[in-house]
């Protein structure tokens, strides 16, 4: 084992309602360049879209009958007619430079079957949210390693360069799920290191967090799908169509697949205009987080827990970590200029 690996200090954590035993990584100078380093832009660019996890439409229907008081497998369709959005790059794809678009990245990390990506979010200071599964294997019961968030990545280029972790968690529920899906609190947060006397929040902004509010609304999906430019552009679905409840969870139209896990659904994405008032609360608020897919190729839905206690226990460990990890939790903020 390499000095450097040797500096990395895995620490455990007494669990606390909701809250998974977590990962914390008390790491030197010396250790933070070794996960830097460890991604070269050749690994970069071998590194797989995490699968996006599938759920059939049986599945599905079954759960809402139950959720309704039925009883009778498959008495509903899901969804009965398609789920209406709408798909697309972003236009221009200089908006990737802009608050709220600044604040999703590229999740690289590495497992015991190689390296891979998914989607995340800045939500405070120095916190992101992904997806449990982005984060922690639940099969093998164990997190994954060598974390690096990349914000605005663009076919490589990396205009607020590579991030560290030093603490990761998720849920209890999804550490006991087995990978099984849909789950009710499919949500894992790091906490990333400064860079050069900055926060990923001052890099950034960051988006605020609105709890048991996912439905109804009309959100903005952003991923990393590899079925859309092969992962290498960020992409976008607005959908005000939505289906609850499965298991805590609730699906919307939307034709991304694997890469874009752990993207986050937001309401009121954007710029107001001026005189414009609140629709449904306020703007650029996380109601919910890629999850997972359709098992049939012509569905086009994807899943999200619906943000709840839990998500707000993992949170409040991460922020408590360190002053200034979380500043006014839940409400977004623009970038800093330097």
């Amino acid at each position: 084992m390499s000095r450097r690996l040797l500096s990395l200090m895995v620490l455990v954590a007494v669990a606390t309602p909701g809250l998974v035993q977590a990962q914390r990584r008390e790491v030197t100078s010396s250790g933070l360049r070794a996960d830097r380093d460890y991604w070269t832009s050749n690994r970069m660019r071998r590194a797989r879209e995490m699968p996006l996890p599938r759920v059939s439409r049986a599945r599905l229907s079954t759960l809402f009958a139950e959720d309704q008081g039925g009883s009778e497998e498959g008495t509903i369709s899901l969804p009965a007619t398609p789920l209406q959005f709408s798909s697309t790059q972003l236009i221009p794809k200089s908006a990737r430079n802009a608050y709220p678009y600044t604040t999703v990245g590229r999740l690289f990390f590495k497992s015991v079957e190689g390296n891979f990506v998914c989607t995340a979010a800045v939500i405070s200071n120095r916190v992101i949210l992904t997806a449990g599964h982005c984060v922690y294997d639940a099969l093998r019961r164990r997190f994954y390693e060598k974390f690096v968030f990349v914000p605005g990545y663009h076919r490589g280029q990396m205009p607020r360069g590579t991030w560290t972790a030093k603490f990761a968690a998720v849920t209890e529920q999804w550490k006991l799920s087995s990978e099984v899906l849909p789950n009710s609190a499919d949500f894992g947060v790091l906490v990333l290191n400064d860079k050069e006397g900055r926060t990923i929040g001052q890099a950034t902004g960051w988006l605020g967090f609105r709890m048991h509010a996912l439905v109804p609304n009309h959100v903005k999906l952003l991923g990393f799908a590899i079925n859309h430019d092969g992962g290498e552009e960020l992409h976008e679905v607005s959908s005000g169509d939505s289906v609850c409840c499965f298991d805590g969870t609730a699906v919307y139209g939307s034709d991304m697949r694997a890469g874009s896990s752990g993207g986050p659904l937001i309401q009121n994405f954007g710029q107001r205009a001026r005189g414009q008032g609140p629709a449904n609360g306020e703007a650029n608020r996380v109601v919910g987080v890629i999850s997972y897919g359709p098992t049939e190729g012509n569905a086009k839905f994807e899943g999200s827990s619906i943000l709840n206690e839990s998500f707000m226990a993992i949170l409040q460990t991460a922020c408590g970590k360190a002053a200034g990890n979380c500043v006014s939790p839940g409400t977004h903020r623009r970038p800093q200029r330097f």
